[in-house]
């Protein structure tokens, strides 16, 4: 009775790892899809998407995550390493990586991811290498403007951090400015949890008397705060040049954003700085008459005088010769630069708006509004909206007003909307046609010697 039981027990312990190793043989690949976020979201609000693989005992290659393309949404995948996880399913262990991607709608709707299939190698129970592959599960995110919150994404949906700083002392005695002087002052914005992009430029001003040069911004989506918070920057330097002597207010620089935790909208400011600028500086010494009033020996006489005055003209028109001569050439190659760029940017224009004037005649909102709103950024640093206000063009402003009303609208049209409007009004607004002249090839600085 004894050995019955024994050679049960043995029986009963290879049919529960036969059956252990078949789950195994039979496991398959997994993969999960993970929306952190409570929907509805807002337009222009940055969530997380985590896409964990998982595959029986551990993977022999990476799974290689693809950008995912969702139309009227900007999706980014951080160069952040994934994050490798082991789970046990129905008592198969699985190893796991998961990859997180960044979604911003940037306008009410439904969105859905692409189901992209995703490829691998694992290692089976039995050692030898298995090719495995996954495709994402249908994944819906909705997207709807709150009370008060824009139905577009025109503002980015975090708060605000501005600093200010400038490159020399504003106030105290160290503050020395005078007529002519320089300032420059330097804005960075940073945007827990959003992209760069979706930071607006700051609104600079400047009062009566003061120039403003604005350089190209900085945007970078890796930034981290004091708090040690990632987000993105923006970091744009305003240059002052002050033409007079006076007191000088240089106004508040201010960013708007929509806070996700209010649904109100915010603003974040750079506070204004007085500067006191006083008269130029004049150098002293170099006036014409001067103690030196007695001549040197050998000094005196006309014809000296001639002389000297003759010797200072050669020796100023052969520096003046010296000088064209060298910056001749130099002169043409900064000419065709500029021509070069400035080509290239009205190409980049017009390219962009034969795409908008294509989804117009094909009567496509959505593509259409897209179009527009790129178009408008990159060619007036505006939205649709605020560019057609600032036309004053009536009947501009009345078809830009009419596609937003047919897409954002609470009561959207009925029918196929027609942009062919909106395409007749937008040709005038395109850059001008700026042909580039060809330059004349200049001759050489100096003659051949020995001709």
């Amino acid at each position: 009775m004894m050995r019955t039981g024994r050679s049960f027990g043995i029986w009963l312990a290879g049919l529960v790892l036969w059956l252990a190793s078949a789950l195994a043989l039979g496991a398959d690949p997994v993969v999960r899809v993970n929306v952190a976020a409570q929907q509805p979201v807002l337009p222009g609000q940055q969530i997380r998407i985590d896409v964990t693989v998982l595959a029986p005992n551990f993977f022999l290659s990476a799974p290689v995550f693809p950008t995912l393309q969702v139309p009227g949404a900007i999706v980014t995948m951080p160069d952040d390493r994934g994050q490798n996880t082991v789970e046990t399913i129905n008592g198969v262990t699985y190893a796991g990586i998961r990859k997180t991607y960044l979604f911003a709608a940037e306008q009410g709707g439904d969105f859905r991811l692409p189901q992209v299939s995703i490829a691998f190698t694992y290692s089976g129970d039995d050692g030898k290498p298995r090719q495995g592959s996954v495709t994402l599960p249908a994944t819906t995110i909705r997207a709807a403007g709150a009370a008060g919150a824009p139905a577009v994404a025109t503002l980015p949906v975090a708060r605000l951090n501005v600093t200010q700083r400038f490159d020399r002392p504003v106030s105290g005695p160290q503050a020395q400015f005078h007529a002519g002087d320089a300032l420059v002052r330097t804005i960075t914005t940073f945007a827990p949890q959003t992209q760069a992009m979706m930071i607006r430029p700051p609104k600079v001003e400047a009062p009566s008397g003061v120039r403003v040069f604005a350089g190209d911004p900085q945007l970078s989506d890796a930034a981290h705060d004091s708090a040690g918070n990632t987000g993105g920057s923006r970091t744009d330097r305003i240059t002052y040049v002050f033409e007079h002597a006076g007191t000088y207010t240089l106004p508040a620089i201010k960013v708007e954003w929509f806070d996700p935790v209010t649904r109100k909208p915010g603003e974040s400011e750079a506070p204004e700085v007085k500067v006191d600028v006083a008269s130029a500086q004049h150098l002293a010494g170099l006036s014409p008459t001067g103690p030196r009033a007695v001549p040197l020996p050998g000094e005196g006489g006309t014809a000296w005088r001639l002389w000297r005055w003759a010797a200072g003209g050669a020796l100023v028109l052969v520096l003046a010769w010296l000088l064209l001569h060298w910056a001749r050439p130099r002169v043409a190659r900064l000419r065709r630069a500029l021509a070069a760029r400035r080509s290239a940017r009205a190409a980049g224009s017009e390219a962009r708006l034969a795409a908008l004037l294509q989804a117009c005649r094909a009567d496509d909102a959505p593509a259409a509004y897209r179009a527009l709103g790129g178009w408008s950024s990159t060619a007036w640093g505006k939205a649709p909206s605020e560019w057609a206000a600032g036309t004053s063009d009536t009947a501009l402003v009345s078809a830009v007003d009419e596609l937003e009303r047919r897409l954002f609208g609470a009561g959207t049209g009925t029918g196929q909307w027609n942009g062919s409007e909106l395409a007749g009004l937008l040709p005038k607004y395109g850059p001008p046609h700026r042909p580039v002249r060809a330059h004349r090839a200049m001759p050489a600085a100096l003659p051949p010697l020995n001709p």
